[in-house]
């Protein structure tokens, strides 16, 4: 060979050429709209509704004394009504949150899960479900106790009234599940849940029944894992679970972390696994044409959503795969997935790993867009700037500021357009302030990632 080739570009080259979507020495060029066909020509076909009276797959847990269905209904991305922002401010479609969830108790989902940090969702879905029998569900939420009170941390009277408040919100005597949510360091944990004595209370709560599972949310490394485990008895654990951040999942902070050693871990000490993000925030859901051409022609009835979560259900020891669901079309088709449910196998399995070699040869922010950074002080529509270029680089058409890219000139005027749709919270008006650092569950640096978005701005 004239040059030497990563393995990445050597899976990419693969690819494109065995499905036929590009010819030698060249990308495919993928299509703007997302409503078109992938560039291979091919289409998924979609799964037909679940039959009437049918119910998802449940897995029996001896540790919890429970059965539970695989999917479950995750709760930050409910419909919001016409001018709402959904779980993170705006105000939630209670009607079409009623429908959804009287859909999924009907198909035998019975996990729900939702938290303080969601907005409106603890109350919204909190009436949804209390029209249906207790027994008939299962509901998650978490010890959202971000808000610093007047010592050093969070204060054990401020976590008591969150609890209280919780339970009033879902319209419960108890909780099934609760989370310390979004830990992510030893010092973090010890502040928020230790030193005020919040885990202590906790426990009581479990104690007297009001908490029937504890457990937390995590979204740190590899290494601090293990430490958490061991400073009490966890029922369960959450981690972030996909087949892209089974090997990738890449922070600017440069830690050691990926979803394959946390499962490891987890698995190990028998601790269920609770999973988040099983489609990255939607981005596993609307990946480039080019990477859907490389599903369908494997998968042809998954969507690439589909291939995603029979990753996450195909992995033994998950407990439940959570998926934010923001409309009914989206719950249907994740019921008829795990209704007689088709498990990968390791072949199947190691083929997904070989689309998320493909995923990361692009350039990728790794944002979920769960919105936990804004609002930023100064106005930065910060999960807006990183889906613009995500977006623009999942179509393998973030243009080459030197010019040397072919079709540079369509590229810019796309790229540029999208920028612009922005306003007034371009990644231009960041400042340095830091306030979405320590928000950020994934970690990023973001300042640095906003500096890259608006200096590739300024050069086109």
């Amino acid at each position: 060979m004239s040059k030497k080739i990563t393995r990445r570009e050597a899976i990419k080259d693969m690819f494109f050429v065995g499905v036929g979507l590009a010819s030698a020495g060249t990308l495919i060029q993928s299509c703007a709209s997302r409503g078109s066909k992938p560039a291979s020509g091919l289409s998924f076909t979609p799964m037909p509704d679940a039959p009437e009276g049918s119910k998802v797959d449940t897995r029996h847990w001896e540790s919890l004394g429970c059965d539970l269905s695989l999917l479950g209904l995750g709760c930050m991305r409910l419909p919001s009504l016409p001018g709402g922002a959904g779980g993170h401010g705006g105000r939630l479609d209670q009607e079409a949150v009623n429908e959804m969830i009287d859909y999924a108790i009907a198909h035998g989902v019975n996990y729900f899960d939702t938290a303080p940090a969601y907005g409106e969702s603890e109350v919204v879905t909190g009436n949804a479900l209390s029209r249906h029998p207790r027994e008939s569900y299962m509901i998650a939420t978490k010890m959202s106790n971000f808000a610093f009170g007047p010592g050093n941390g969070p204060t054990l009277d401020a976590a008591k009234t969150m609890f209280e408040r919780s339970l009033k919100n879902l319209q419960v005597d108890y909780v099934d599940f609760l989370l310390c949510h979004a830990v992510s360091s030893v010092e973090e944990f010890e502040s928020r849940f230790v030193n005020n004595g919040v885990l202590d209370y906790l426990k009581e709560e479990k104690a007297a029944g009001r908490i029937r599972h504890l457990g937390f949310s995590y979204h740190g490394d590899n290494a601090t894992l293990p430490i958490l485990l061991d400073r009490s008895e966890w029922d369960f654990v959450q981690i972030q679970l996909n087949y892209l951040d089974w090997k990738y999942m890449a922070t600017d902070e440069g830690g050691d972390t990926d979803s394959e050693t946390l499962y490891k871990i987890l698995r190990e000490r028998n601790i269920p696994v609770l999973v988040m993000e099983p489609v990255k925030g939607g981005a596993l859901a609307n990946v480039s044409d080019g990477i859907e051409g490389v599903l369908v022609e494997r998968h042809p009835n998954l969507s690439p959503a589909g291939n995603a979560l029979t990753f996450v259900g195909s992995l033994p020891g998950v407990m439940v795969t959570l998926s934010g669901m923001s409309n009914m079309a989206q719950l249907k088709e994740n019921v008829a997935l795990f209704t007689d449910f088709k498990p990968f196998d390791q072949k199947e399995m190691d083929f997904m790993q070989t689309v998320a070699d493909l995923y990361m040869s692009n350039t990728h922010i790794p944002c979920t867009g769960c919105s936990y950074c804004m609002p930023c002080p100064n106005g930065v529509d910060i999960p807006g700037n990183f889906r613009v270029f995500n977006t623009t680089s999942d179509e393998l058409s973030i243009p080459d500021p030197e010019h040397k890219d072919k079709d540079y000139k369509q590229k810019r005027k796309v790229f540029l357009k999208r920028f612009k749709e922005l306003g007034d919270g371009t990644a231009d008006a960041c400042i340095d302030c830091n306030a979405c650092l320590p928000k950020c569950p994934q970690h990023i640096r973001i300042p640095d990632q906003l500096h890259k978005i608006s200096n590739l701005v300024a050069k086109l």
